[in-house]
């Protein structure tokens, strides 16, 4: 009797099963598969998070930057150059923005270009003639000599290359004003012979307001405004810029096509000395970190204006409100 009892659950439970057929079995596949790649990416980005900014400060060899040892190592200093090739024979740094990574940090600092230093080598002269003389080096060397720095990392950027960037992002969203949106779109006729050739077309901005959408060129001609208020608004814009392209990027991390889009096209026109990993890990913490905040250098009260140049009279106030900026909490 349990003989015959056991053959019979034997034949229910053969019933109750369904064999698989090719399709289902090769979807459960294909799930597995996918699970186990997004959890080593997963790892990965993690991993690559964690790395400490330290990690990454190791002195070029054969260059001399003018270190300044003693610094915290909580965040590492990169130099943002933005380079101004529409000119013929410009070559002159338009914009240098020292940005500042770490855990839960993301801090901007530009450097006013007007600014009178000494430059090693080339006597006093306005800080962005140091990339003209020497570089990306003298440049890095030039700011950390006159403000106490340790900066060892560049990134450097011409007017095309950033409108590429814009335009693999999908393009950002600004806040714009009347008198902004005017003169914008009398900047982008000034540059369109310049990128007509490359296959951009000038569209002129039709609106002014909060989140207005702009394109490459249009984001361009925003960050070289200066002429409605100040070379000072117009380091304000570099760095708004900046934030908004963190915020797109920020937005859109989970969009594999966009990230390919923009990974190509920062390749292909970003100059940096910079590692892959590098990148990716100051990449990480720096979008992390969220909106970034802002400084401007010299500090308001430490130097003088004679409408042509900005001549510092309190270096000390200036190395001071960096380092508090940059390194405080």
């Amino acid at each position: 009797m349990y003989y015959d009892d056991y053959k019979k659950r034997q034949k229910k439970q053969k019933r109750g099963r369904k064999r698989r057929s090719f399709g289902e079995w090769l979807g459960q596949g294909i799930l597995k598969l996918v699970a186990l790649v997004l959890a080593v990416l997963l790892i990965s980005v993690g991993l690559i998070y964690a790395l400490p900014p330290s990690l990454f400060m190791v002195e070029p060899e054969g260059v001399n930057l003018a270190l300044m040892d003693g610094l915290p190592t909580g965040c590492l200093n990169v130099l943002l150059l933005g380079t101004d090739d529409l000119r013929d024979g410009a070559q002159r740094s338009d914009a240098m923005i020292i940005a500042s990574i770490g855990y839960g940090k993301f801090r901007l600092t530009s450097l006013m270009r007007d600014t009178v230093v000494d430059i090693p080598g080339h006597g006093q002269n306005k800080l962005n003639a140091a990339f003209a003389f020497g570089g990306p080096e003298l440049a890095m060397r030039t700011v950390n000599q006159n403000f106490g720095l340790n900066i060892m990392h560049y990134a450097q950027v011409d007017y095309v290359a950033l409108v590429r960037v814009i335009d693999a992002l999908g393009g950002v969203e600004l806040n714009i004003t009347d008198a902004e949106q005017a003169r914008l779109n009398v900047a982008m006729l000034k540059v369109r012979s310049v990128f007509q050739p490359l296959g951009y077309t000038a569209h002129e901005l039709t609106q002014y307001g909060e989140d207005i959408h702009l394109d490459g060129l249009q984001a361009l001609s925003y960050a070289r405004l200066r002429k409605i208020d100040s070379d000072f608004m117009r380091t304000s814009r570099q760095r708004t810029l900046l934030n908004a392209i963190a915020k797109k990027l920020r937005d859109n991390l989970w969009n594999p096509v966009l990230l390919y889009r923009l990974v190509r096209v920062v390749m292909d026109n970003v100059h940096t000395n910079m590692s892959a990993l590098q990148i990716l890990s100051l990449g990480e913490k720096a979008l992390l970190a969220g909106e970034c905040e802002q400084l401007r250098l010299p500090v308001d009260g430490s130097y003088e204006d004679d409408g042509s140049k900005l001549t510092i009279v309190n270096m000390n106030a200036n190395r001071g409100a960096f380092m508090e900026f940059a390194y405080g909490e």
